[in-house]
C-alpha cells in the first residue's frame, strides 16, 4: 500500500507488480511538490493490467485555491496509459453550495480537467442548469458547458 507523498506513478508501479490482485480500501494520490492535486479512494480495486477497476470510488480534486471537490460514483476505472479516471453510475459532485450529477464523468490527470461528456444536472440555490459536455478546470476553478445549456429558476 502506498504512503502519503508518493506520486501516482509510484503507486501505479506498485499496483502493476500485483496484477490480478484485489485490494481493499486503496488510496491513490498525486502531488505537485508538497501540494495535493487529487486523491482517489475506493472500497476495492482490482488490477487488470492497464486498467484498475474500482468499486465505490471517491475522487477528490483539489482546486488551485486549495479547496477540495469530492466526486463519488458506484464504479470506476483508472486507465494507466491514458492517466484517466472514468467514473460511472450515479456520479455526484457536492461542492460549496452546488450539486452536479451525471451518469458518468472522466478526470484527465494530465490537464487537471473533469469532463462530463453526457447529460448533466447542476443545482445551486434554486437554479437548475442542464446540458451536455461540461468541463471543470481544476487550475482555473471554472466550469464550462459546451452544448445544450438550459436553465430554470425555482422560487
Amino acid at each position: 500500500m502506498a504512503t502519503a507523498k508518493q506520486s501516482l506513478k509510484q503507486i501505479v508501479d506498485v499496483a502493476t507488480l500485483q496484477t490480478g490482485t484485489k485490494v481493499t480500501n486503496p488510496d491513490m494520490t498525486e502531488y505537485d511538490g508538497e501540494q495535493l492535486v487529487w486523491r482517489l479512494k475506493a472500497d476495492t480495486a482490482q488490477d487488470k493490467g492497464n486498467v484498475v477497476e474500482l468499486e465505490a470510488p471517491l475522487l477528490t480534486m483539489v482546486l488551485s485555491n486549495g479547496e477540495a471537490m469530492p466526486i463519488q460514483a458506484k464504479q470506476g476505472k483508472y486507465y494507466k496509459d491514458k492517466q484517466t479516471v472514468h467514473l460511472q453510475g450515479n456520479v455526484v459532485v457536492d461542492y460549496q453550495d452546488w450539486k452536479l450529477s451525471s451518469a458518468l464523468m472522466d478526470y484527465i490527470q494530465k490537464t487537471g480537467e473533469l469532463i462530463v461528456p453526457q447529460d448533466f444536472v447542476l443545482i445551486q440555490d434554486g437554479i437548475v442548469v442542464t446540458g451536455t459536455d461540461l468541463h471543470v478546470f481544476r487550475d482555473a476553478g471554472k466550469l464550462q458547458v459546451m452544448q445544450g445549456v438550459h436553465m430554470s429558476i425555482e422560487e
